[in-house]
């Protein structure tokens, strides 16, 4: 891709089909004055988008995709959505939106040390939570566990009653207890928000 690709924002054809596949999280949009025309009479306009990127067991990192996109999409790339990415493996700073492709489900790599789901397993506070809801996160665990966006009430175990969401791998074996007012057992780490559900010991009274 030489200086005139660069100018009016072409993908690097060689990223788009052999990078990596992972996912982006936009972060925010710069819309530029550089438009082109296509055949089919859309305008294409260029953008630099500013995301959040997660490729499998990499730690998630900031880039910019620099590149033109229908004025029609524009609607629906906005700041918080999760778009499919292709990112260069020799240079993780060189990715683009790969618009042909499902947006992949990652597995993220093992956390290390006190935030840990299996560190505040083994050394948090027991508390008892409440579900309230969940939403799947398309992401793995490093255990290849699928993890859920979980909305939990934490009713028993602290001063205060309180409603919390928290990215947890729930196993198969976890999904007859995720429904709204299922108590269940969970530990507390070092924050309010490091709260995990302790799945194996079953739901609470």
């Amino acid at each position: 891709m030489g200086f005139f690709g660069n100018l009016i924002g072409s993908v690097d054809s060689e990223v788009i089909a052999n990078g990596i596949l992972g996912r982006g999280e936009i972060t925010n949009v710069s819309i530029s004055s550089v438009t082109t025309r296509n055949s089919n009479g859309l305008v294409h306009r260029k953008c630099t988008f500013s995301m959040n990127v997660m490729i499998d067991n990499v730690a998630p990192f900031q880039a910019n995709a620099v590149q033109r996109i229908p004025e029609i999409a524009l609607s629906k790339i906005t700041k918080g959505a999760l778009v499919p990415v292709r990112v260069d493996p020799g240079d993780h700073g060189k990715v683009f939106i790969d618009f042909a492709s499902e947006l992949p489900t990652v597995t993220v790599p093992k956390s290390a040390g006190g935030s840990s789901a299996a560190h505040i397993l083994e050394h948090g506070k027991p508390v008892k939570v409440v579900f309230v809801g969940s939403q799947p996160m398309k992401l793995k665990n490093a255990d290849g566990i699928e993890m859920f966006l979980l909305t939990l009430t934490v009713y028993e175990g602290v001063d205060t009653p309180y409603q919390v969401q928290v990215g947890n791998p729930a196993p198969p074996s976890a999904l007859p207890l995720m429904y709204p007012g299922s108590k269940l057992h969970a530990k507390l780490g070092n924050g309010p928000n490091d709260v995990v559900v302790d799945w194996a010991a079953g739901q609470a009274t």
